[in-house]
């Protein structure tokens, strides 16, 4: 893990070093969105999807990956944005939550980049605009000149699969 060094408006430096983490970007919506990449099991092509009837419609259903079913969420539904998996060529980010593995259908994996998740800003001007409960978020940062939306995927899942 990477450390950076920072400044006050003064100009003098900080007592502390504040640690970064790396995230991996994610497409859906037209938005970015991060997720720390040690919560990430693997990144894999889209297959068809088992439906679930009678569940929520950002349940994409179940996939079957190397013998262990999968529920695959999309992040762009879940959200109140355009559904990810509609879009070809779509991702499906697999993660553990509540030990068992899960998947995120987002329309694009972009890259990874360093950030301080522990001091994230909310960025109450584009949270509103984006009207995303915020029970799934844990802050706006900015990354490469591009800004992103970290999101808590314990929170996406959790009502889903409790």
């Amino acid at each position: 893990m990477s450390e950076l060094q920072t400044y006050d408006a003064a100009g003098g430096t900080l007592p502390e070093e504040v640690p970064l983490r790396r995230i991996v970007l994610l497409g859906a919506g037209g938005h970015w969105f991060g997720v720390a990449i040690d919560a990430i099991r693997e990144i894999i092509d889209p297959r068809p999807y088992t439906p679930l009837p009678g569940s929520e419609p950002f349940v994409c259903g179940l996939i079957n990956l190397r013998g262990r079913i999968v529920t695959v969420l999309d992040l762009g539904a879940r959200l109140n944005l355009r559904p990810s998996a509609a879009t070809p060529g779509h991702s499906i980010v697999v993660l553990e939550h509540g030990g068992r593995l899960v998947g995120m259908a987002v329309e694009e994996v972009s890259r990874i980049v360093a950030a301080d998740l522990d001091h994230l800003e909310m960025g109450a001007e584009l949270l509103r605009s984006l009207r995303i409960d915020r029970a799934y978020l844990r802050g706006v940062g900015e990354a490469d000149d591009r800004i992103f939306v970290a999101v808590d995927t314990d929170e996406i899942f959790r009502p889903v699969l409790a």
